[in-house]
């Protein structure tokens, strides 16, 4: 996602590659028809077009960086505080990048700077440990005023149970987070919940063509590349064997991690950036596998943190107001979603051929 001087120095040479070939071939069929000079002039098009998007970028990352974005990253995102100087500054080309290139748009809601900057984080953290990585497919967040229910009903007389989805069909390239729990995830530190992180790791998930719970990344660097390739067959083996077992034989994990491999890896990747130190002190061998699959140790790199970030949610009493803004009482608006997270609000998995849940809305609940 992020253009280096080796990056920008290829793309270059393939772009001017690209303008001489177009020149050379109008050049020589202008012997049989003088109209293919009209090619030959068209290669500084095909060498502008090449570039556009290095050079983009280029200007996208040499920008000021938004001074609210970096007054949420260190008053909410325990990650970005614990990173280094030169971390944190590719930490905030890499959410610039994202930002340019992916809509964010509230429906029904404002979409402030705060929640700019936390869909952006969420998009990074589980991407951090990779060089050279692109959401391919993206195109925009929807962020909604709340959770939604069937037919994305936001409404206090509808179920509202699904705090984020992955979209597919008519909603391909699109994704829908529910704003109160994007912001939540972050300024809670201690419940192992993170909309954004769950539903990015779908899409990191996804970028081998499949949301089949396996993350495939190839990095060019042989040593690394089997690092992780012998990781995954001990990881496919392991949530097999977990998701034959009944949800709660482990009580820290979230039972929703239960409802099939994507969503075990989903759950576990928010267990494993929201509360490392738990998760590895609950199951060090897990955390080990999630450690190579992300090439990432924030255990370690949480550790560096010296004060909390954010404030445990308050405990909300019944008769408050819901704190998703809809101005209904909590018990009549959503107090069921916060008793339990059931299931997709789609076609369970387990219903579907092998392979073809990238076809599926993967449902955070």
């Amino acid at each position: 996602m992020l253009v280096t001087p080796q990056s920008n120095r290829h793309n270059f040479n393939v772009s001017l590659g690209l303008a001489i070939a177009v020149t050379s071939i109008g050049i020589t069929l202008a012997f049989a028809s003088p109209w293919w000079l009209l090619a030959a002039l068209g290669a500084p098009l095909v060498f502008g077009w090449s570039r556009h998007k290095t050079k983009r970028r280029l200007e996208v990352m040499n920008a000021p960086f938004p001074v609210a974005w970096e007054q949420t990253l260190l008053a909410d995102v325990a990650y970005f505080v614990a990173l280094d100087t030169d971390q944190r500054d590719r930490f905030r080309k890499l959410m610039q990048v994202f930002v340019d290139e992916v809509a964010i748009t509230g429906i029904r809601t404002d979409v402030d700077e705060r929640t700019v900057a936390l869909v952006a984080a969420s998009a990074v953290i589980p991407i951090f440990g990779f060089d050279d990585w692109e959401y391919s497919g993206l195109g925009e967040v929807l962020i909604y005023p709340n959770a939604y229910g069937e037919g994305y009903k936001t409404d206090a007389g509808s179920d509202r149970r699904t705090l984020g989805m992955i979209g597919a069909y008519h909603l391909s390239g699109v994704m829908i987070l529910s704003k109160p729990d994007l912001i939540a995830g972050f300024t809670n530190q201690t419940d192992k919940r993170n909309v954004g992180i769950h539903e990015f790791s779908h899409l990191v998930d996804k970028q081998d063509g499949s949301i089949d719970g396996v993350i495939a990344t190839s990095t060019g660097d042989a040593a690394v590349d089997v690092a992780a390739t012998d990781v995954t067959v001990p990881w496919i083996r392991w949530v097999a064997e977990e998701l034959r077992r009944q949800p709660g034989h482990d009580e820290h994990i979230d039972d929703y991690a239960y409802t099939n491999e994507a969503e075990y890896l989903a759950v576990l990747s928010e267990y494993f950036f929201d509360t490392p130190a738990m998760l590895a002190k609950k199951d060090p061998h897990l955390y080990e596998m999630l450690e190579k699959i992300y090439r990432q140790d924030p255990k370690k790199l949480l550790a560096n943190v010296s004060h909390p970030i954010g404030q445990r949610k308050r405990r909300i009493g019944r008769n408050d107001n819901c704190p998703c803004g809809s101005g209904e009482k909590f018990k009549r608006c959503c107090l069921k979603r916060h008793r339990r997270r059931p299931g997709h609000h789609q076609t369970p998995s387990s219903t579907l051929p092998s392979g073809d849940r990238s076809t599926e809305s993967q449902a955070r609940n």
